[in-house]
């Protein structure tokens, strides 16, 4: 009986601590996110954003933040053209992807230790908002550090978003056939208290 008290005195401090210890930071130097276009049907190119920011706080809550001037496509030309015409930075600094992430379902990680999540995320580009599923791997790296990696790239549809103007803009400006709209997309995030 003296163990099972113990026991349970110690699981309800455990929790008590990890629930308000929950808030966690994401650590920009040892983050990235990556997409991949496809023009003219046959030229695959990938490209990145090298800056991110973010926290997943106490209640679950997630934001994470894109600065759209972070665009790195190895052309400035074309980096230039996107920030004008596609993303529109002047106007829309950021985009975002929001959601809610139980802090439970990792509670119970060790060091080491994974789990596979599949998280709704809200994601804003320019002025438009849409639900997409993210199949993440949630790794324990130390008790105060998480690593957060995709599972499967996450689809986004440039139509959805209402980029089709924007791109063709960079179509014709490129003098291409065509740019594909749909844009696969990973990331390998780390968190940190």
């Amino acid at each position: 009986m003296k163990n099972f008290v113990y026991a349970s005195v110690s699981a309800l401090m455990l929790s008590t601590s990890l629930s308000a210890a929950a808030n966690w930071t994401l650590d920009t130097e040892q983050s990235r996110l990556d997409f991949v276009s496809l023009k003219n049907d046959t030229v695959a190119e990938v490209h990145q954003f090298n800056t991110l920011n973010g926290n997943w706080a106490d209640d679950g809550s997630l934001r994470i933040e894109i600065p759209v001037s972070g665009l790195a496509t190895h052309i400035p030309i074309r980096d230039d053209r996107m920030w004008e015409y596609l993303l529109k930075a002047d106007d829309h600094p950021l985009i975002t992807a929001t959601g809610q992430v139980d802090p439970a379902n990792i509670a119970a990680l060790a060091v080491n230790d994974s789990t596979s999540l599949r998280v709704p995320l809200e994601l804003t580009i320019v002025e438009q908002t849409m639900t997409l599923s993210a199949e993440v791997l949630v790794t324990r790296l130390a008790d105060n550090s998480l690593l957060i990696n995709t599972q499967a790239p996450i689809m986004v549809n440039g139509v959805q978003f209402g980029l089709v103007e924007g791109l063709n803009r960079l179509r014709d400006l490129a003098g291409l056939q065509s740019i594909n709209p749909m844009v696969p997309v990973t990331f390998s995030v780390r968190f940190s208290q």
